[in-house]
């Protein structure tokens, strides 16, 4: 059976369209033609695999099935929608939206209630080396966090029952059990997959083995296919690093930024650099930036996502 990916569709009106895997013409897809009756939703991205009919006006799908992952077939048997209804919990309305959009409907950022993938994969990657170019010395016009901790407060107003860029981007990690690199203190990288998210951790698969870590103990993330370009971007300040500074501990709250020049930088393409507390630094154009998180696309075209607990300190241009 021929497969593809959900271009459009409209929920109240039952009707949408495929782009198809092997073909540019687009299939006309009913409702009706569903084969999983109790599969509410479809979302735009989702993959299906159907057969087709030659319609009056076009081609049509009939027998379609959705190719949900094992999270998103869990989800379905406890009765989850996978994406809510008109859902708008996106942070700052008329932002710039990612590709990383995919989330549960009923997930609330402040629930202690972990959204869990079961799965375990053998992510056998084999850990990163040794990475830091010739060392530099610290940059001016920086924004320094060193001092500037201050007791954690959550999010009071009422974005904080929406999903951030953030939480939307390990979601999908975890939907689509994606292998990663995180960077934890000690220049520790650790290949894994994530298995679970909370407001605080994170519970990863490394080579079969699950281990819980507290988000405090990540400085960024990315995926394994851009290991080799962010290996080859991380940069050295010594004189961040002579510091021999350690993670912020979860009772003191993230270091603030000037979130309107950086949404400005993002706007304008404008290149930051970003230095963390162990003294490696990123330069690159922001794509999304969060409460918790910024991810960048570094110079070389490689995706790294970093939590903003672990930055010392960054500058614009």
């Amino acid at each position: 059976m021929p497969t593809g990916r959900i271009k459009y569709y409209n929920f109240d009106k039952g009707f949408g369209f495929i782009a198809q895997d092997s073909s540019d013409a687009d299939v006309f897809l009913h409702s009706s033609a569903i084969k999983q009756p109790e599969y509410e939703e479809l979302r735009v991205g989702q993959r299906v695999k159907y057969s087709i009919i030659e319609g009056e006006k076009g081609l049509v799908a009939q027998n379609v099935e959705v190719l949900l992952t094992p999270t998103e077939r869990r989800w379905l048997r406890q009765g989850k929608a996978i994406i809510p209804r008109g859902y708008a919990g996106f942070p700052g309305q008329g932002q710039f939206i990612s590709d990383e959009a995919v989330a549960p409907s009923n997930y609330d950022a402040n629930a202690s209630k972990p959204i869990r993938n079961r799965r375990n994969h053998d992510t056998s990657v084999a850990p990163l080396g040794p990475t830091a170019k010739p060392p530099r010395t610290q940059r001016p016009s920086a924004t320094n966090f060193n001092n500037s901790a201050a007791p954690a407060q959550e999010m009071q107003d009422s974005s904080s029952k929406q999903l951030s860029f953030g939480d939307l981007y390990i979601l999908k990690q975890i939907n689509f059990e994606t292998s990663m690199f995180f960077a934890l203190y000690n220049h520790v990288q650790l290949p894994a997959t994530v298995l679970e998210m909370t407001l605080s951790s994170l519970t990863l698969n490394s080579n079969r083995s699950e281990q819980q870590i507290a988000k405090t103990d990540v400085k960024y993330c990315y995926k394994d296919v851009d290991a080799e370009r962010v290996q080859a971007s991380v940069d050295i300040d010594d004189t961040v690093k002579a510091q021999q500074l350690t993670q912020l501990t979860p009772d003191v709250q993230a270091p603030e930024i000037d979130t309107e020049a950086i949404q400005h930088a993002r706007k304008n393409g404008t290149s930051i650099e970003v230095t963390l507390r162990e003294g490696e630094f990123f330069r690159g154009i922001i794509d999304w930036i969060s409460p918790y998180e910024i991810k960048l696309v570094l110079e070389n075209g490689a995706k790294v996502v970093i939590f903003r607990h672990a930055m010392y300190s960054f500058a614009i241009g």
